[in-house]
């Protein structure tokens, strides 16, 4: 990828900077610095992170660290030390230098070519197909007229460029004449660019003809035009009898009077000949007696008029767009954003498309940014020259009633603006005229701005000390008007105070705040209860004295609403300013919620030395005596020595943490207690311990207020029970981790639900299903900061790959994380070598499976990875026909036979333990015991509705007893090749087609 900022290009592939085109000298160190951190732009990149990515394994000093931010500034002419790269005090490094995809923006010129935009048109089917009539009964020699009306930029002259395409592909000869906007237009000036196109393409007498007739067009007298009207309704009579007329006139409003005459002499005319007059017209106030709505009424009088009026496109014709530009459905997430900005009209949908591309979310629709799409400016030209014409009166109306919203009331926008109702009105009539706003047909006090963009534009235009007036008017309308019942009103009152901080009262806007944030978090909307938070952290800031402990207590309820709302990064920035002023209030309470807040066990798997930090700090603070704080710290300092995997240290830690729940009665802090010592305990052993405390959390998650974490929980112990082949019971667990989030689960909820269900098709092999449903869940992933979306979906996409027998695009995703330092490590090694050794990289995979199988597979963590990883070494040692590994590999998995290999929440299943000793035993010569085993094994894969896994042990089946009974051969092999062949799992149907035909 080229990343372009200001004069210079970072081309990552290349390995270069280049500053207007020409290569910039820059060291390695510095340029793998800049790569960083535009890469991870917008975010504070830590210099423990700088260090580990730029010196991995190696011990450096700070300085090292500060010459190559030095020489990188230096670079690109950051001489100003911060403008592009900040350095952010005792956190690291942001890049802030505005990023445009400089690929993305070459692939997508100012004018695309006819052919491009000609691929992304959809929707419109209805009115395609009325014109694609009324062309088949031009072609027949019966003409008429087409009037497409509709707003601007609803999409006029885009159908009307397809719909000529498709006549021309037909057998039409089509004409074009484009109107303009303004004085000095000269007469006849549409027709005279159709006669020009009908002249330069025709030869013989006609063209003599035409060649005379131009001229009469620029001239205005009476008798000229009569003449002028009547030839060139003869000339185009003349010509469509050689070849059907389509005569396309855009932008009617702007038509001058002479072009609209001959129209309408022309529109009697066309009833027996085969020309088909298409013409766009802007919806849009014109004043009494315009020229237009006079030839309007002659063309709607005429038979053969048809009128097609267009509306902006549906939430599923943006999505259906938005999947032709992607190649792929689009996310549901991209297209609602892209809708809710653009209300689906086609002139900001394009510029929208255009600035996503631009700046390479079109690449990965997941990194929509939470801000959203702000549109260019050409795209807000239209908005303004309609909010250039109201008239000073009316642009101030228009102001007050952009503080107040899209949507607003007349008397509301009056006592904003400090106006009388009937000025209000008057002003509002003349926005109406200006197609700016408009009256609710059913309430004449409601009014609303005919587009968000127009509120929007009329907004930035207000000053900035004018907008906190008008705020602060808008803040005391509102108490007035809702002194009685507030809650209606709340979040309104929230925002205007909050905009009104420098004039308004702290006290009054954090009030607001506070109530605003608690009413939006009994609902659910975490998102917008942080807001509100954020607003009450901004007016304790603008109170004084400013109250410090006053400020730590809205930090911690933001925190929370950052958790929940899936804002990882701003939760951990609150929270460590939460933890210093704790700590600098010496307010052990508060230090201790900051820092169970700040370790938040939804991350699973992340190494988190500052949080661990904090909250040894706090539980030394704390003390030793029994409560609940000291019950969830616990669990958090074992949720962290399992991550460093002291599984045995985590153990007494966590099940000191459950005994300190139970007792103080505390079902939040026993859940999460009960969730890391089953963690802790994850493995092929204490299955039945295990299973106790998965009982336990049921109960408990019911009675808990944090349902994130019950449900977190939920999905955990429905993958335990798919380790244990119980579909049953996993599929209850599921359906009730639905029933705990809601109707409106958090992101983070959203994203365990989606991955475990993805996995679950890959299970079962509805893979049509997975790639719409990891996409999903990845766009959810990313938007809730999740740790493990990315890894998780690349592990999605591998497994798919391996079903489908592309070992190539396995090692495409796998192997350039083969060097990772957290997850399943062991499980992803033996996964690469098998794809190695199926693409006949095959001393690479022997290589890869000796250092596995170090100290007969001790170094293999003995935790909730292990069946997992033990199944694929197997079926890796059976591959590789090593009969010396196959004897230990054996005994360790043999305990274990009756559970399958699942990997916990991501169902990244293995199948059952049965069918990978199946292997092993046919590896070492025991025919008979492959043979009971592979019997067993198919018998579970049923039962657990694993059909790819079925599909293989059949295979595998039928191949082991070919020898001895053909019979039973042939019927397990025609079951794999008609399952294989209905799962797309060619290599697998190819495989037991060859068998079968061996035997016949």
């Amino acid at each position: 990828m080229v990343h372009r900022f200001g004069e210079y290009e970072l081309d990552v592939a290349a390995g270069e900077l280049r500053r207007r085109g020409r290569a910039v000298e820059i060291q390695p160190k510095p340029l793998a610095l800049l790569v960083l951190l535009v890469r991870e732009h917008g975010r504070v990149v830590s210099a423990r992170e700088i260090r580990d990515e730029l010196w991995p394994g190696t011990t450096v000093t700070p300085a090292s660290l500060s010459r190559a931010v030095s020489h990188a500034r230096r670079a690109i002419g950051d001489t100003n030390r911060g403008a592009l790269i900040r350095s952010v005090s005792r956190r690291g490094y942001r890049f802030c230098g505005e990023l445009v995809d400089a690929e993305a923006a070459r692939a997508l010129p100012e004018v695309q070519p006819e052919r491009d935009r000609a691929s992304v048109f959809v929707g419109r089917e209805d009115e395609l197909a009325r014109l694609g009539r009324a062309w088949a009964e031009t072609a027949a020699g019966r003409g008429g007229v087409a009037l497409v009306t509709g707003a601007a930029g609803i999409g006029k002259t885009r159908l009307l460029e397809r719909f000529a395409s498709d006549a021309a592909a037909r057998g039409a000869r089509v004409l074009t004449g484009r109107s303009r906007a303004g004085d000095g237009v000269p007469p006849f000036w549409l027709w005279t660019q159709v006669l020009r196109q009908l002249r330069d393409e025709d030869t013989g007498d006609q063209t003599a003809e035409l060649g005379e007739l131009l001229p009469e067009l620029a001239s205005d007298s009476d008798r000229s035009r009569f003449r002028v009207l009547d030839a060139t309704s003869r000339a185009l009579v003349r010509a469509s009898r050689a070849r059907p007329l389509l005569v396309l006139l855009e932008d009617l409003q702007w038509a001058d009077p002479p072009s609209l005459r001959l129209l309408e002499h022309l529109s009697f005319e066309l009833g027996g000949e085969p020309i088909l007059v298409v013409a766009s017209v802007r919806n849009e106030f014109r004043e009494r007696g315009h020229p237009l709505d006079r030839t309007l009424g002659v063309l709607r009088q005429q038979e053969r008029t048809a009128e097609l009026a267009l509306v902006a496109f549906s939430r599923r014709e943006v999505a259906a767009l938005l999947g032709r530009v992607l190649g792929r459905p689009a996310p549901t997430d991209l297209s609602s954003e892209v809708f809710a900005r653009t209300e689906g009209v086609p002139l900001f949908l394009r510029e929208a498309i255009r600035l996503l591309a631009e700046r390479g979310v079109l690449d990965e629709p997941e990194r929509l940014p939470r801000a959203g799409i702000a549109l260019p400016g050409r795209a807000l030209d239209l908005i303004g020259r309609a909010l250039d014409t109201l008239s000073e009166p009316a642009r101030a109306l228009v102001a007050a009633a952009a503080v107040l919203g899209r949507d607003f009331a007349l008397d509301a926008a009056a006592e904003v603006a400090d106006v009388s109702l009937e000025a209000a009105l008057d002003s509002l009539d003349d926005a109406a005229r200006a197609g700016v706003a408009e009256a609710s047909p059913d309430d004449t006090g409601a009014w609303r701005f005919t587009h968000a963009l127009f509120r929007e534009a009329a907004y930035a235009a207000i000053s900035a000390g004018e907008r906190v007036r008008l705020h602060l008017r808008a803040a005391r309308w509102l108490e007035h008007v809702h002194a009685t019942s507030p809650e209606a009103a709340m979040a309104e009152l929230a925002h205007h105070h909050h905009r009104a901080l420098a004039l308004g009262d702290p006290a009054r806007a954090l009030e607001w705040a506070l109530r605003a944030a608690e009413q939006a978090a009994r609902l659910g909307a975490w998102e917008q209860a942080a807001q509100h938070y954020e607003q009450a952290v901004a007016a304790v800031g603008h109170a004084r004295p400013v109250d410090p402990e006053r400020r730590l207590s809205v930090l911690l309820a933001l925190g929370e609403a950052c958790r929940l709302s899936g804002e990882r990064t701003r939760r951990r920035e609150v929270l460590v300013q939460a933890l210093d002023l704790a700590r600098s209030l010496g307010l052990v309470d508060e230090l201790a919620r900051a820092a169970i807040a700040f370790s938040d066990l939804q991350d699973w798997g992340i190494r988190d030395a500052q949080a661990r930090g904090a909250v040894t700090e706090a539980l030394a603070a704390l003390g030793d005596a029994p409560s609940v704080a000291r019950a969830r710290l616990l669990t958090r300092l074992a949720y962290f020595d399992v991550l460093h995997d002291a599984y045995v240290e985590s153990r007494p830690i966590a099940r000191q943490a459950v005994a300190l729940a139970r007792e103080a009665g505390d079902p939040e802090a026993l859940q999460d207690a009960l969730y890391v010592l089953h963690f802790a305990i994850g493995g092929p052993d204490h299955v039945d311990e295990r299973a106790r405390l998965g009982d336990e959390t049921v109960r408990v998650g019911a009675a808990s207020p944090a349902a994130d974490r019950a449900l977190i929980s939920l999905v955990d112990l429905a993958s335990d029970r798919m380790m244990l082949g119980d579909r049953v019971a996993a599929n209850a667990l599921r359906a009730r981790a639905d029933a705990i989030g809601g109707e409106h689960p958090t992101p983070a909820m959203r994203w365990h639900k989606g991955v475990y269900d993805t996995g679950l098709a890959l299970l079962e092999g509805r893979f049509e299903h997975v790639r719409p449903l990891s996409e999903q869940a990845l766009l959810v992933g990313r938007r809730a900061e999740h740790p493990y979306a990315r890894s998780v979906h690349g592990g999605q996409r591998a497994l798919l790959a391996q079903e489908r027998g592309d070992f190539a695009g396995v090692l495409s995703v796998w192997e350039p994380v083969l060097g990772a330092v957290e997850g399943p490590l062991h499980w992803l090694a033996a996964k690469v070598a098998r794809a190695r050794l199926a693409v006949g990289r095959v001393e690479e995979a022997r290589a890869q499976f000796e250092s596995l199988a170090k100290d007969d597979f001790a170094d293999v963590p003995r935790n909730l990875r292990w069946t997992a990883t033990l199944v694929e070494l197997a079926f890796l040692c059976a591959e590789l026909d090593d009969v010396a590994r196959a004897k230990p590999l054996h005994d360790l998995l043999a305990p274990f036979e009756h559970q399958h290999a699942v990997m916990p929440i991501v169902v990244f299943y293995g199948g059952p333990a049965r069918f990978a000793l199946a292997r092993l035993c046919e590896t070492l010569g025991r025919r008979d015991d492959a043979l009971a085993l592979c019997d067993e094994a198919r018998t579970s894969a049923v039962e657990l509705g694993a059909r790819p896994t079925q599909a293989r042990v059949a295979l595998r089946l039928g191949l082991l007893s070919a020898p001895r009974d053909r019979r039973r051969a042939k019927a397990a092999l025609a079951e794999s090749a008609k399952l294989a062949g209905e799962l797309g799992m060619a290599a697998v149907a190819a495989e037991a087609r060859a068998a079968l035909e061996a035997l016949a």
